[in-house]
């Protein structure tokens, strides 16, 4: 484990008519944030916003502020999320994306690499992998 790297993965959604409700039923997780393609735009605090959104998004909390590499958390993530490659598939045909969104906190110099079953199974369930490090 490097002793000054920490990490965080979300799942997100976003899709252009699949209303956030349906997502979140169908992965079967708690949503941290959730806009329905349609609706009126908010403040986090429920404050009304003008305009509406335009596509609807859903953000999962699946890993919060952890501490090692993200790398070595892929694969039993991956396995909890493989029930949900049907849907992730779906949401992909239809215009939409799925993304594990992951936030690299570090101090100094960092890196990572994938190993290839991982990018085989993130291909497979049609996750994209979206990475942002943070000093």
């Amino acid at each position: 484990m490097h002793p000054d790297e920490t990490f965080s993965i979300s799942l997100r959604i976003c899709h252009p008519v699949m209303p956030a409700q349906e997502m979140i039923e169908a992965v079967r997780l708690e949503p941290r944030i959730a806009q329905s393609v349609g609706l009126r735009r908010t403040t986090p605090a429920g404050e009304f916003l003008d305009g509406f959104y335009r596509a609807s998004y859903c953000n999962f909390r699946l890993v919060t502020k952890a501490p090692g590499r993200f790398t070595e958390a892929l694969a039993p993530l991956l396995d909890k999320l493989e029930g949900n490659q049907s849907i992730f598939r779906q949401i992909a045909l239809t215009g939409g994306r799925t993304e594990l969104y992951v936030g690299v906190f570090v101090e100094g110099d960092s890196g990572f690499t994938l190993a290839t079953d991982d990018m085989r199974r993130l291909a497979e369930l049609s996750l994209e992998l979206s990475v942002e490090v943070y000093p």
